[in-house]
Order: structure tokens, then C-alpha cells, then sequence
């Protein structure tokens, strides 16, 4: 019996050193394929103190390169610190290893299509008299009360260095989607025959010639990439014309102090946070007493959660995020009553159930810790349950259920001593004054 205990003992140990330490390794392969790489070419014109002296920077991409990035985050491992580099300190950036990212000046076409605008631009192609450039956008719409969430990689053609106008689109599954994109043929149509004067292929874009867009581009570069551009007079203005090699050199130049920052910020964006506290009792100003009589007493300390979301990203300025939260507490409270045959002293019981939903803005102080402030309006639900103190008999007439709507404003200070976890504390106007505990953020 022992010798068979034995053997099993020997299995299971043999079993855990050999495929466990595999495992681990497995998953960390994987985490670390799913890290995106990346490479920073930094300005040369860098010279602000907060900024590192080494113009190329490798490491992985912790920030989304999605509608017009105005930072990039990088970290030296695939959870390590992130380090913020602002659009202005960048000249140029490749993600892992294929994708190169460039500044150019673009142009949207149509009634809604905006001014120009200088974005960040994936280089699709380079040829004779032609580039191309790709832009992943994600926009949200509603109609009838239905949400659509909308992945799209946006082209941009640019003839002789001008401006990029866009002249196709597409649905995307993320923004390092490869494939030849099908051809979009009003809009390819619009740019070759009203921007620039090409009847005779605008007409073979319509007949369908081409069965998707670089085969259109590259058509377009065998027959016209070594004549001069035909513009058409008022659709390109003058300083819209071989514009894109000073890109780089114009918005390097841009005075943008304000957004550099020498700490990590503890709630960039799109961040998510979760909060879990304690307070020691329910604040004066949310006891509900409906009947005169002696001090309330807590019997359940309100318990708070709270989920936050940072949508606004301000770098030194702070964050702003939208949350919702939770609060569940008990009190009692002792009244008098007299039926007619003496007081009677009654016992008065109110379960308390809040939710509340608001605003949120996160400075940092230095790294892993920041201060805060919430604005919320709150809903609170009342429970009210009554009884006779002696008799313990439960008066169905002030057993009931009430709601309030009232307004929260609290502050605090946040610190984070690992990577996903944290301490809080704080006060103000709120179901319990003063709270604390633990944060977790995602």
C-alpha cells in the first residue's frame, strides 16, 4: 500500500516538473506574440529634458494607433512601464517590423468631409508619381436606438506629394489588416476626374477595369507616373501641393510642452478601474429618518463599488473618466408612539441601496499614485421596516419603501503598490463621508 502511494507521489511530482514549466512557457510565448513590437524614430529636434536623448526607441506598443492618435505608450516589456512619447516628438514608427507609420497632411471629400488635418498614416505603397496611405477609424452611430460600432481602414491617395484626399474605404477587422482592398469606385472615380484631370481612366474605373484598388494604382503609375500632375485649377490649393516632405519638419515645431509628462500616467486612456471600499458609517446627510426620535446607529457600514473608464486622456492635465457605482448600507433608529394606551417605543430598520453614475478626473502626482474627484447623481432606495421593541410585532403601516435622487462630490488620492492593484481614500459628500480599500485596474 505504501510502496502504490509511493509510486503515485513519484508520477505526479514527475508530471508537474515536466509539463507545468512547459506551460508556463507556452503562455508566456503567447502573451508575449500577442505584444505588439514597435520601433520609435524620434525627432531630431527633441530637446525638452523629459524627453530621452535616444532618437530610436524598440520596444511594445501599449496605446492604440486608432482615430488620430495624439501619443504613443511604449514599454520595454510586453507589461512593463509605459513610457508616453508625444505625436510632435515623432518623426516616424514601424510596428512589428512591416508596418511603417508616417505624418502626412489628409484631406476627407464630401459636404461633411472637414479641413485638412495632419494624421498619423500607414504607408500602403510608394511608386512613381503616386503613394497611398491607410487610416484605421472605429465610430460609433445610433439610429433608432440602436448602437452600430463601425471598424473602418480609410485610403488616401497622393499625387506628387500633395495632399492626401481620401478615395476609398472599406470594413477592417483591426488596424494591421493587410490584403489588396477592394476598389471603391465613386470615390476613386471623384478624386482621378474631379481633383485631377484624367477623363480617360476615370472612365475605366467606372467600366470596372480593375478588380480591386492597387490594381487601379498601379495602372494609374505605368501611364501617367512620369508626366507632370494634372490638377484641376481651385479643387488643390497652392499650399496643398508637394506638401507632404515638410510634414514631419511643420509639426515637430509645434509648441507642445503641455503634453509631456516624465511619469507614467496612472489612468491614461481607455483604462478600466474597479474600486472596492469600506466606510465607517452611513454620513448624517443620507439617513433618511422619517419619525423624530434618537440617534441613528450603523449597522452595515456602506459597502461601495465603483467602475471606471477613461474616455479623455489629457496627459500633465489629467484624465477624465465615466463610472458607475453601487452602495449597499443599514441603519436603525428608536421612535416613540402612543396609540392611546401609553408610548410605546418602536425600532425603525432602513436597508439602503444606491446606484449612481457621473464623471471622474484623475490627475497624476508622480508614479503610481494620483488624486481624484467624482461628481455623480445618485439614486438611492430606502427600505424601511418597523417593529415594536418589545413585542417585536412589524407595523405595516410604517414598514415601506422609499427613493431619493441626490447629488455625490467626493475626492481622493489613489495609490497603486503593483501593477493591477491599489490603495484609495477618500471623502466628501457622499453616502459614507469618508471610505477606503482596494482599486483594480484593467
Amino acid at each position: 500500500m505504501k510502496k502504490s502511494l509511493l509510486i503515485k507521489l513519484v508520477l505526479v511530482t514527475f508530471t508537474f516538473l515536466t509539463f507545468i514549466p512547459g506551460a508556463i512557457a507556452k503562455k508566456k510565448e503567447r502573451k508575449e506574440a500577442k505584444a505588439v513590437a514597435v520601433t520609435l524614430y524620434l525627432n531630431k529636434t527633441v530637446n525638452d529634458p523629459s524627453t530621452p536623448k535616444d532618437l530610436v526607441v524598440k520596444g511594445y506598443l501599449r496605446s492604440a494607433i486608432v482615430n488620430d492618435p495624439s501619443f504613443f505608450e511604449v514599454s520595454e516589456t510586453p507589461n512593463g512601464e509605459r513610457v508616453r512619447y508625444i505625436s510632435e516628438d515623432i518623426d516616424s514608427l514601424v510596428i512589428l517590423d512591416q508596418f511603417r507609420y508616417v505624418k502626412r497632411k489628409c484631406k476627407n471629400t464630401g459636404f461633411m468631409g472637414g479641413g485638412p488635418k495632419i494624421r498619423w498614416v500607414r504607408i500602403e505603397y510608394e511608386g512613381k508619381g503616386i503613394d497611398v496611405y491607410s487610416a484605421f477609424f472605429i465610430t460609433q452611430s445610433r439610429v433608432n436606438n440602436i448602437t452600430t460600432i463601425q471598424q473602418t481602414m480609410c485610403y488616401y491617395f497622393s499625387i506628387d506629394k500633395d495632399i492626401a484626399i481620401l478615395a476609398s474605404s472599406e470594413y477592417a477587422s483591426g488596424p494591421y489588416t493587410i490584403g489588396t482592398p477592394a476598389a471603391n469606385r465613386a470615390q476613386m472615380a471623384h478624386y482621378f476626374g474631379k481633383i485631377y484631370n484624367y477623363p480617360e481612366f476615370t472612365a475605366k474605373i467606372k467600366a470596372k477595369k480593375f478588380d480591386n484598388m492597387m490594381a487601379a494604382v498601379k495602372t494609374w503609375e505605368t501611364e501617367y507616373g512620369n508626366l507632370p500632375a494634372k490638377r484641376i485649377t481651385g479643387k488643390i490649393k497652392e499650399d496643398q501641393q508637394s506638401v507632404q516632405k515638410t510634414i514631419t519638419a511643420l509639426n515637430s515645431t509645434k509648441a507642445a510642452s503641455w503634453k509631456r509628462i516624465k511619469n507614467e500616467v496612472v489612468f491614461p486612456q481607455h483604462m478600466r478601474t474597479i474600486q472596492v471600499g469600506i466606510a465607517p458609517s452611513v454620513a448624517p446627510w443620507s439617513q433618511k429618518v422619517k419619525h423624530s426620535g434618537t440617534e441613528c446607529k450603523t449597522d452595515i457600514p456602506p459597502i461601495s463599488v465603483y467602475a471606471d473608464i477613461c474616455f479623455l486622456d489629457f496627459s500633465k492635465f489629467g484624465s477624465i473618466g465615466y463610472l458607475f457605482g453601487a452602495t449597499y448600507s443599514k441603519y436603525h433608529y428608536n421612535w416613540e408612539w402612543d396609540n392611546g394606551y401609553g408610548p410605546k417605543t418602536k425600532e425603525t430598520f432602513c436597508n439602503r441601496f444606491d446606484i449612481c453614475a457621473g464623471l471622474s478626473w484623475h490627475l497624476t502626482l508622480c508614479r503610481n499614485f494620483e488624486a481624484y474627484t467624482r461628481l455623480m447623481i445618485d439614486l438611492g432606495i430606502i427600505g424601511n421596516r418597523t417593529t415594536d421593541r418589545e413585542t417585536r410585532e412589524k407595523m405595516i403601516a410604517e414598514s415601506n419603501m422609499n427613493t431619493c435622487v441626490n447629488a455625490i462630490a467626493t475626492a481622493g488620492l489613489r495609490y497603486y503598490f503593483c501593477k493591477n492593484m491599489g490603495l484609495y481614500v477618500e471623502g466628501g459628500y457622499d453616502i459614507g463621508y469618508v471610505s477606503a480599500g482596494l482599486s483594480f485596474r484593467f
